[in-house]
């Protein structure tokens, strides 16, 4: 009895593990991703994260953007893709404004990554990149442009900023990608 017993605790665990494995793999985006992907007419988005302080894109965030690509391909031809990325903190308050000189770097940065490989996966879509790392400027958001846009849907969405105590998940090291068609 005590047999079967250790079997089925190891089958159980084993069983347990790849669940865990398979889960971290597929990573499904935020309620905020998909309403800002609705409101910008995004037909699919995706949403990953970077290592704190890295600009290095992972190996599953590479598979990510393969398969939103493949993906959108099927459905017709791609438009655009959006690129919003935060860098290690949450979008500025509108107090603060901007991040400190090394957030905004660290942002530009990882959108490079993504562009770089989005670009290098698949040349024709053309990728616009926006950085959570600074506020929209008074004349960008009586333009409404799409950078102060995004931004304020992304606010009404709920996303965290940097005054908020709210118990909300962080933004923080995170991309969402949004594939546009035409």
């Amino acid at each position: 009895m005590r047999t079967y017993l250790m079997i089925a605790l190891f089958a159980a665990a084993a069983v347990s593990c790849s669940y865990k494995e398979k889960k971290t793999v597929e990573t499904l985006p935020s309620a905020e991703a998909k309403t800002v992907a609705v409101q910008e007419e995004a037909s699919h988005v995706t949403e990953f994260g970077f290592s704190k302080g890295s600009s290095t894109l992972s190996s599953d965030a590479k598979g990510d953007l393969q398969r939103l690509i493949d993906e959108a391909k099927k459905t017709g031809t791609i438009k655009e893709i959006k690129v919003i990325t935060w860098g290690d903190k949450d979008y500025p308050s509108t107090e603060t404004k901007k991040l400190s000189s090394a957030e905004v770097k660290l942002v530009k940065e990882r959108n490079k990554a993504i562009e770089n490989y989005i670009k290098s996966y698949d040349r024709s879509p053309d990728v616009d990149l926006y950085s959570m790392a600074e506020r929209p400027n008074l004349l960008e958001d009586m333009l409404n442009t799409s950078d102060s846009r995004i931004k304020k849907n992304l606010e009404t969405a709920g996303i965290p900023t940097t005054d908020k105590m709210a118990k909300v998940p962080s933004k923080a090291s995170k991309s969402i990608v949004m594939v546009i068609m035409e």
